[in-house]
């Protein structure tokens, strides 16, 4: 079943690459994260089994994954080094997506640890954890729907969507300042989190509630 998983991963994700090229040839692209960006090139490059240019790509993240480490206490680094090593293609393209899953998650840990109360920074890191769901994860969330007849990806975005409106407002010139709401962000990004793993059980979460 795990293999099964693996080649419907690697199928969506080559048609998010696929979609990237047919779109960057009409001009209609912007520019996109750099995690975003080296996921992309990984899983193109893996798929070329052009296995030197999977390593630049994967040496040009080591900060990120040193970041996720030192919140989550899981050593992707090794495990990624490891199956470029033997040039296993569906266990990179695995834990390539098992890292933006935790880099959605480091971006709830970090509003969770501020309390949302820098609004433009709240804002920015929420946009992106949205950008990294849709842009990465997205797809085979559709394609668990489409085989088990569920709704997950219909509930993920609209608890994306909800979340917006808990960071509050700067309003205008002090006019029209709203408050966040701390605690319901809390509850709709864990709820964010439990509907991934349950379309991703493989993946490593790493500490529940890191501190």
């Amino acid at each position: 079943m795990r293999t099964i998983h693996s080649m419907y991963l690697i199928f969506c994700f080559c048609l998010v690459i696929s979609t990237q090229t047919i779109a960057n040839g009409y001009g209609y692209m912007q520019d996109e994260d750099p995690l975003i960006k080296v996921f992309k090139a990984i899983i193109l490059y893996g798929r070329q089994d052009n296995w030197p240019k999977v390593t630049a790509e994967v040496t040009s993240i080591n900060d990120r994954f040193t970041d996720i480490y030192k919140i989550f206490k899981i050593d992707f680094k090794l495990q990624i080094d490891r199956a470029v090593q033997q040039k296993d293609f569906q266990t990179l393209a695995n834990k390539m997506a098992n890292v933006v899953f935790l880099a959605i998650r480091e971006k709830f840990y970090y509003n969770h640890q501020e309390k949302l109360e820098i609004f433009i920074r709240a804002k920015v890191r929420l946009r992106l954890a949205e950008e990294y769901y849709v842009t990465v994860l997205a797809g085979n969330v559709r394609d668990y729907d489409v085989r088990h007849k569920t709704g997950l990806h219909e509930s993920i975005y609209k608890k994306f969507v909800k979340a917006r409106d808990t960071l509050g407002s700067m309003g205008f010139l002090g006019a029209g300042t709203l408050k966040p709401d701390v605690k319901e962000f809390e509850t709709l990004t864990r709820e964010i989190e439990a509907l991934l793993l349950t379309a991703f059980p493989y993946f490593e979460a790493g500490e529940k509630d890191p501190t």
